[in-house]
């Protein structure tokens, strides 16, 4: 048994030998979830539009029929969102992460099998999309929700930022194996990828700190304080909201209106980009060394953004980031050649960087306790967007053979999301609601 695991409800001595040793633990969970979303996060959500045309041109497919892939596999996540957030609640992020990253695994591998387009769908659908849905982002945000406070917009950005810095590397290589080899041999091999280097790192995945007697961001105050600090629901001055009471708040449907807004956008631009840079004339490697530029530029304002936003307010600075990633999808439109239509897709990346401060926002608006279920209660209204806008933007250059329109109203639709972060505020508990059922809850326990 490890050292940290044997400090296991509240073994105060152990978790100051823990301290004492060495860095605080959840350091250790986020160099995990960093190479875990680096590797096999950035492979799984951007390797798609590198394998978007090869697998078009190849199973005789339209665009709007590839994009449906891809949407349908967001339906399904929209699905089980609320289900598996509880599960991760309730069990922890690391069972829920090994499970998941090995179905990713053989789903791809079972993928680079498939012959038709029948067959791609359902794989990719039932068995990657379903082990995804509790893999990656969504165990990895929730397991640093849980391990830090006031540090909590420095480490999501860093998680997000080793998603782009993946991205920067991986996408140009996949695409360098499906041009080369094609896209059922890249498959297979982010198959096993996935299998045996990305499921192992879901061992370091703990509860929060104060499963172990510590506290969160390594806090050194008396240890002895933090089953009172638990029971009273509250740590480093932040509240816990119940599933209830969140979803009964305007400031839920505000983020949740933000985020859909948001998702929309970036999912639709993404399942496309590298067809968009296509028909903006780059050469098919040149489109996925842009797309992979892109990311890495962006990891500097990711981080310098979390780090910004632990001070001030992370709205406000999501609403500039969506302003940026609007006006660039409307450049986008009016400009050529490699360079100028480079310098407008850096403006997107404001919508990179917004990804970390959302999901950062969850926890600063309800807490840390149920942090996974309320993310997972969002996931049926921007999957819901999700399945509509690929397959909207595909069936759109069907018909017109250009990507103009999708691009105006990606703009259009970022401005709005931009409005909505501005006008959203942290919801106000009702204390006498509160203090009648702490009151209840003495008088049940009395009697």
């Amino acid at each position: 048994m490890s050292l940290l695991d044997s400090a296991d409800d509240g073994n105060i001595v152990t978790a100051r030998y823990r301290q004492a040793r060495g860095a605080f633990y959840g350091w250790w969970i986020l160099a995990a979830g960093a190479v875990t979303n680096g590797i096999g996060g950035s492979v799984h959500w951007q390797g798609f539009t590198v394998m978007f045309l090869p697998v078009a041109e190849s199973l005789g497919l339209s665009r709007a029929q590839t994009a449906l892939a891809f949407s349908l596999s967001r339906a399904e996540n929209g699905i089980m969102g609320p289900f598996t957030g509880w599960l991760v609640d309730k069990f922890g992020p690391r069972p829920l992460m090994i499970g998941g990253t090995i179905l990713v695994g053989v789903g791809y591998i079972l993928l680079s099998r498939t012959t038709s387009y029948r067959d791609f769908v359902l794989v990719y659908i039932f068995v990657i999309s379903v082990g995804a849905s509790t893999s990656f982002m969504q165990a990895t945000t929730t397991a640093l929700n849980a391990w830090f406070v006031r540090r909590r917009g420095i480490v999501m950005a860093i998680n997000s930022a080793a998603f782009r810095v993946g991205a920067a590397f991986m996408v140009p290589l996949l695409s360098v194996v499906v041009l080369k080899w094609g896209w059922e041999t890249a498959a297979f091999w982010v198959g096993v990828m996935m299998i045996v280097l990305i499921t192992p790192l879901a061992l370091f995945m703990r509860r929060s700190p104060e499963h172990y007697g510590m506290l969160p961001d390594g806090d050194t105050k008396d240890l002895r304080t933090v089953g009172a600090q638990t029971s009273a629901g509250t740590k480093n001055g932040e509240e816990d909201w119940e599933v209830g009471e969140a979803i009964k708040t305007r400031a839920f449907y505000v983020l949740a209106a933000g985020t859909v807004l948001r998702m929309s956008v970036h999912g639709a631009v993404f399942v496309h980009l590298i067809p968009i840079l296509q028909w903006k004339e780059a050469s098919p490697q040149g489109a996925a060394n842009m797309v992979g530029l892109l990311a890495l530029v962006s990891v500097p304002l990711i981080i310098f953004l979390g780090w910004v936003s632990d001070k001030v307010s992370r709205q406000k600075i999501l609403a500039g980031a969506y302003v940026l990633s609007g006006s660039g999808l409307l450049l986008m439109n009016f400009v050529d050649g490699t360079v100028a239509v480079f310098l407008a897709l850096l403006l997107f990346s404001g919508s990179e960087a917004g990804s970390a401060l959302n999901w950062a926002l969850v926890g600063d608006l309800f807490g840390r306790k149920k942090f996974a279920t309320i993310r997972g209660i969002l996931a049926p209204m921007y999957n819901a967007a999700l399945f509509v806008t690929p397959v909207a933007a595909g069936w759109v250059f069907d018909k017109t053979g250009s990507y103009e329109y999708v691009l105006l109203t990606g703009g259009g639709l970022f401005f709005a999301a931009a409005i909505v972060f501005f006008s959203l505020q942290a919801p106000v508990r009702d204390v006498l609601n509160v203090a009648a059922r702490a009151k209840a809850d003495t008088s049940a326990k009395t009697h």
